[in-house]
């Protein structure tokens, strides 16, 4: 993974927050905007509903990581929105951007489910590829695991480290760190398979890989002399250390590429018209529904559902009313004549 994207002299960049989502950004807009012009739309009005689509999305994005993810801390102090740090949340974003655009069209007096025929596959693709930014960041990333789709990131990642170092300190002077460990992750990973951070580097030539084989350190009780022995392997105190955890990542951009296919079949299909835009929040619902399952960061909402998953049960529920109604609508009284120019 690669956090630090250009480390050159003095110059460092890194993430994906700025310049990858920039850049996919852009690549948004000149699709959207070949695929708005091609449909019919002026050059100038789709500019102005791109822009206020956007817009609005970025509040919604800001809004939903502390409503949603960091729902405590806004609780305690809901100015935490207006903090210059802080998080944007893709499904925020997303359904923002939706908003955005349907009050654009009502704005204008344009028909929104004929505009969203010509974005649908333009922003599938956008939130596919941004997941793949979020894992060259480490960002986003999954739960703990011990399965072969395990992956560990980078600890240049500020987003990847940022939780293995808050628990930190519940093992950094344990007599016993390997056991505080074998409990943190109870369940998900044995210590044979979480590899050694950088800084126990040296130990692989003593024929050590893993953290289950650091058990021949520790006595009963390490106590004394042995303190200095632990500190000279670099064991004292224990340091930082990270399990594979599941590529979410990577689930979500196999999903939504699915996705992009789907909706990009669909273009020519007749039956498909001016529904693509609930056909779109199916595929996104189902598709933040399964990985929430697997996310590190599931901020639990009702039962074992988090707040994305019970949004994002109504984003399908929706799509398939929209679906169900419109269709009916239509073959009652006939699909309305669109021109985007008037």
């Amino acid at each position: 993974m690669y956090p630090i994207n250009i480390d050159f002299w003095f110059i460092q960049v890194r993430g994906y927050e700025g310049h990858w989502a920039l850049g996919i950004l852009l690549m948004g807009f000149f699709y959207q905007k070949y695929k708005s012009l091609k449909a019919g739309y002026d050059k100038e009005w789709f500019i102005n509903a791109y822009a206020f689509a956007i817009f609005v999305g970025i509040i919604f994005a800001r809004a939903f990581h502390f409503f949603f993810w960091e729902t405590d801390e806004f609780l305690n102090n809901p100015l935490i929105l207006f903090r210059p740090s802080g998080g944007f949340a893709i499904l925020g974003g997303t359904i923002g951007t939706g908003l955005g655009g349907w009050i654009y069209c009502l704005i204008t007096k344009k028909n929104f489910l004929h505009w969203c025929d010509s974005l649908m596959t333009p922003l599938t693709l956008g939130l596919c590829l941004s997941r793949l930014s979020c894992f060259l960041n480490g960002d986003a990333y999954g739960s703990p695991t011990d399965s072969i789709f395990g992956v560990v990131f980078s600890e240049n990642s500020d987003d990847w480290m940022y939780h293995w170092n808050s628990l930190h300190n519940l093992y950094a002077y344990s007599e016993k760190p390997l056991n505080v460990i074998s409990n943190l992750f109870l369940g998900q990973v044995n210590l044979s398979s979480i590899p050694l951070p950088n800084v126990l580097e040296p130990l692989k030539s003593e024929g050590i890989e893993n953290l289950a084989q650091l058990s021949k350190f520790y006595p009963p009780v390490a106590t004394g002399d042995y303190i200095s022995i632990l500190k000279e392997k670099g064991l004292f105190p224990f340091p930082v250390i990270y399990p594979p955890v599941h590529p979410t990542q990577l689930y979500e951009l196999f999903i939504l590429g699915i996705g992009f296919l789907i909706l990009f079949k669909l273009e020519d299909v007749a039956w498909a018209q001016r529904k693509l835009f609930f056909v779109f929040w199916i595929i996104y619902g189902f598709n933040r529904y399964f990985i929430e399952m697997f996310r590190g960061d599931r901020n639990v909402f009702i039962g074992n559902l988090t707040y994305a998953q019970v949004i994002s049960v109504f984003l399908c529920i929706g799509g398939v009313v929209g679906i169900l109604f419109f269709t009916w609508k239509w073959k009652k009284y006939g699909m309305p004549i669109v021109n985007p120019k008037s």
